[in-house]
């Protein structure tokens, strides 16, 4: 079967290899998408991640074949991958945060061959029914979305408070779409690519800029503070660490989903003076991923303006992964179609 193999940094090349089947536990997935995901593009740009793998961990598709003592699915299934693999035996998942599990940073996609061909064995933990009102390419989005309902989660953000969301990739815009509907008093967006800023509008931030206006961005709190509450930073520009600072009002928190590979300087007399907090978030639980699914089923949350594009599996390379990193990109989500 075809697939795209990672090989280190900017190295992908489409290879054959043998179909895998599947063993106790698991099953075959007929692979219909899988998206490009900032991380995977982030692993191609730096060669962050150990290399051969297939990467992909956006995946949506049908079951193909069965394993041994594979109770509750059939052939034919419509599903969506959660792709996490934690131990749930650590500290950190007996605590329900399975994202962090110190037993295994393993996931599909991740360590293990992902969506980025034709057949991928998962098992069955992994599983979850797509509805038949989401169609398959909605079925990718559900990680970015259960990142920034994990995001909302783990800072305590409550209605009322005022946001600010730096990089309108596509976690940026699902970020916004989750602010919507957790009752942000007001929103601002910021990115330099005006096609993003386009689709951003078409969810009603208070404010789409191109540039960081800093007194439009300040007054925009409407409880009467200088600054927002909350920065999202999802863009993984390291320039817009410091320029969050110059944005969130006093008290507040920065919250960084967006990656980078190099170490970065940090103003941090003005956290000190200011009583500032960052929040780091990586991925989400599978709790955050179901409410995802629920969210778009129920319509509460669009994906459709934000999956732009539809590749063949032949063509990752320069219509997918240097499409992506392009700065200039006209594209949001983009989904390979093995």
């Amino acid at each position: 079967m075809k697939a795209a193999l990672y090989e280190g940094k900017k190295q992908i090349r489409i290879v054959d290899i043998p179909k895998p089947a599947p063993q106790k536990g698991e099953v075959l997935v007929k692979v219909k998408y899988a998206g490009i995901c900032g991380s995977d593009l982030e692993f191609y740009k730096t060669g962050l991640w150990p290399a051969p793998c297939v990467l992909g961990h956006e995946i949506t598709g049908t079951i193909a074949e069965i394993g041994s003592e594979v109770k509750r699915w059939k052939i034919g299934d419509r599903v969506t991958i959660f792709p996490g693999l934690p131990c749930g035996k650590c500290f950190y998942c007996q605590r329900g945060n399975t994202n962090l599990c110190d037993g295994s940073f393993e996931g599909i996609g991740i360590g293990r061959n992902g969506g980025f061909e034709e057949f991928l064995v998962v098992p069955v933990q992994c599983l979850i029914s797509l509805p038949d009102v989401i169609p398959f390419k909605h079925g990718t989005v559900f990680d970015q979305i259960g990142t920034g309902l994990c995001a909302l989660r783990e800072v305590n953000f409550v209605a009322g408070n005022s946001a600010v969301v730096f990089g309108l990739g596509t976690i940026g815009q699902f970020m916004l779409q989750c602010l919507k509907i957790a009752g942000a008093s007001s929103i601002v967006v910021v990115d330099k690519n005006p096609y993003r800023l386009e689709i951003a509008k078409k969810f009603d931030p208070d404010y789409a800029l191109k540039k960081l206006f800093l007194t439009k961005i300040k007054r925009a709190n409407k409880r009467g503070a200088s600054g927002a509450d909350f920065v999202f930073e999802c863009s993984g520009a390291p320039v817009l660490v410091n320029a969050a600072l110059d944005v969130v009002c006093k008290g507040g928190t920065i919250v960084q989903i967006g990656l980078w590979d190099k170490p970065v300087e940090i103003n941090l007399l003005k956290y000190v003076i200011n009583q500032n907090r960052i929040q780091g978030i990586i991925s989400c639980i599978r709790q955050d991923y179901e409410f995802a699914i629920d969210l778009v089923a129920r319509k509460l949350i669009d994906p459709d303006p934000i999956v732009t594009k539809i590749i063949p599996l032949d063509d990752i390379v320069e219509e997918g992964f240097e499409c992506g990193i392009d700065p200039e990109i006209k594209d949001i989500k983009i989904l390979v179609e093995p």
